[in-house]
């Protein structure tokens, strides 16, 4: 966390409005049976017009067992991943549209996308948190149960996605539980986290509504994840949007711990700004990450993590404006420390996923990363006796400290720090090679198994849900 008296105004402010928009005007609730229960919970709610408001005790209690410390675990349990710490990176996801690694064309994706997408991220080291990213189109109104499946069967690292209807919740933490060990898991050592996004301002659909609180039942980390669009669902200023963000957050912050006490929470933000010219919403512009950095501060402010939208693009490939728009957007939510970040992949605003742009993000990463660490303060008398040995016109090449220490520098795979000549006889652009590192990956990695027991109870569950035909295809018959 990084705090300063900037961001503490902004938050102190951004909490006081949000309170007072909640408590004079409230959030809309379409559910019948949920308005009857927030009733019984002590909120105000008005039935006809579908308003819920909310009081000062009602927050005062809800922030007394909103969980600070949000824990993900990898898919074997033996590794925590601490969301106070560092910011960690995450897969984009997850349009319809996948850039096809042979040919470059864009099309609809499909279950060997999300397949491949997934054990690409297992194999590259920058990549801590793994999503589908894409939709598989070819399975139909169930996918989002078999990109669950594809997740937990093709990578270790911890999971995030979600289920698009409420009657999948039972099974898709069926599988979950399955895999942890047990349905008592799912809470207390989760290697799952699912995300949810309101219609701005302050309006969840009735399913997504259903499915949060589906899921809080199991005790799953659950993100409240903003897509407010400045100047169309938010008002056109960044603080003026911040203040949409929040209050359509903290509202359900409130209902979760009201209604589930130690439901642990994550706040998150995907949000960005209108572009009036095109009537679009460019995600690579450099207000995306600053707005999303705002929702980073508000996170730290109620002592949650965040998931915040960056590393974004607008570009149609990976070139010049892709590198410029994903750093732009990926920099203020590390100055702010965002828990996770999350776009990797991402091309064409967010429409589509590419395979090279996922190596190619998976390197500026590591470049961004470094940079994070600044300069370590340490002794430095070897360092001074070095310098005073070498004065005048000395050369440290030669020294034992240089080669002890150099390698701490990053090192790029993809990019090119050769001399002119020697890269005009290779005549190989980052995008081909960055190309070819993902056809690599996909043809040589092996992301762990699970217990044969466990595939085949996966499977079941699936052939429950969709059909006696379905299978798991884990002969690699997709690939």
């Amino acid at each position: 966390m990084r705090w300063n008296q900037q961001s503490k105004k902004i938050a102190e402010l951004i909490h006081q409005k949000s309170m007072e928009i909640l408590s004079e005007v409230g959030f809309c609730v379409p559910e019948e049976s949920v308005l009857q229960t927030l009733v019984q919970a002590g909120f105000i709610v008005d039935k006809e017009s579908q308003m819920v408001r909310v009081t000062q005790e009602l927050l005062d209690t809800a922030l007394k067992t909103l969980p600070k410390d949000v824990k993900l675990y990898n898919r074997s349990g033996s590794k925590e991943l601490d969301l106070k710490g560092m910011s960690h990176f995450m897969g984009a996801g997850t349009p319809v549209n996948v850039q096809d690694l042979e040919t470059g064309e864009r099309r609809a994706a499909t279950r060997k996308d999300v397949r491949n997408f997934v054990i690409l991220q297992d194999a590259l080291s920058q990549v801590d948190i793994v999503r589908p990213t894409v939709t598989a189109t070819d399975i139909g109104e169930n996918s989002d149960l078999v990109e669950i499946a594809e997740l937990l069967l093709h990578t270790n690292k911890p999971l995030v996605h979600r289920t698009l209807s409420p009657e999948r919740v039972d099974a898709a933490a069926e599988m979950l539980s399955v895999v942890a060990g047990g349905e008592e898991f799912l809470g207390t050592n989760p290697r799952f986290a699912t995300l949810y996004c309101p219609i701005s301002p302050a309006y969840f659909t009735k399913g997504n509504i259903q499915c949060m609180l589906a899921w809080a039942k199991y005790g799953v980390p659950i993100t409240l994840l903003s897509m407010a669009m400045g100047g169309a669902s938010a008002p056109a200023t960044l603080l003026g949007e911040l203040l949409v963000i929040n209050l359509e957050i903290l509202a359900w912050i409130i209902v979760l711990q009201i209604l589930f006490p130690g439901t642990p929470l994550i706040y998150g933000s995907v949000s960005s700004v209108l572009d009036m010219r095109t009537g679009i919403l460019p995600l690579g512009s450099p207000e995306r990450g600053m707005i999303n950095s705002g929702a980073a501060i508000m996170a730290n402010y109620y002592g949650i993590p965040s998931m915040c939208g960056g590393l974004s693009s607008d570009a149609k490939e990976v070139d010049v404006q892709a590198g410029f728009e994903k750093a732009v957007t990926a920099f203020p939510l590390l100055a702010e420390g965002a828990s996770i970040i999350y776009g990797v992949g991402a091309v064409d605003a967010g429409a589509a996923i590419s395979f090279n742009q996922m190596v190619m993000d998976n390197e500026l990463i590591g470049g961004l990363r470094r940079m994070m660490t600044g300069i370590t303060l340490h002794d430095l008398d070897e360092e001074a006796a070095l310098i005073k040995s070498n004065i005048p016109r000395g050369n440290f090449m030669k020294e034992k400290h240089t080669r002890r220490n150099y390698k701490r520098h990053w090192q790029p795979e993809l990019l090119n720090k050769e001399a002119y000549e020697t890269w005009m006889k290779k005549s190989i652009r980052v995008a081909e090679k960055s190309r070819e590192k993902a056809k690599d990956i996909l043809d040589s990695h092996q992301p762990p198994r699970l217990p044969i027991e466990t595939e085949s109870e996966i499977e079941r569950i699936l052939r429950k849900n969709l059909g006696d035909n379905f299978s798991l295809d884990l002969d690699d018959a997709l690939r």
